[in-house]
């Protein structure tokens, strides 16, 4: 599904937002492979947590996998990472 992307940052993140949603929208769980992803900002991030919450408030689940070490450093410095399932 991301394969097409190399960041989420604020210049994909409306896209990405349709798409996570249309997704979600026809799945009960979620499973974002971010292996394509070589970074992400805070509006990025904003959008992953947004994500989990509709997930969450429609009884729905979302993981994610394959994590850039970069990216999922970004993640734990906003301290995000336990909202998004990945503190591991």
């Amino acid at each position: 599904m991301l394969a097409d992307y190399k960041e989420i940052t604020i210049y994909e993140v409306e896209k990405l937002q349709l798409l996570f949603l249309e997704l979600l929208v026809n799945a009960e769980s979620l499973e974002v492979d971010m292996q394509s992803i070589k970074k992400i900002d805070m509006v990025g991030i904003q959008l992953l947590l947004s994500l989990v919450k509709t997930a969450e408030s429609e009884s729905k689940k979302v993981s994610f996998t394959n994590i850039a070490n970069n990216v999922l450093s970004m993640i734990k410095q906003a301290h995000c990472e336990k909202k998004l399932g990945l503190d591991v």
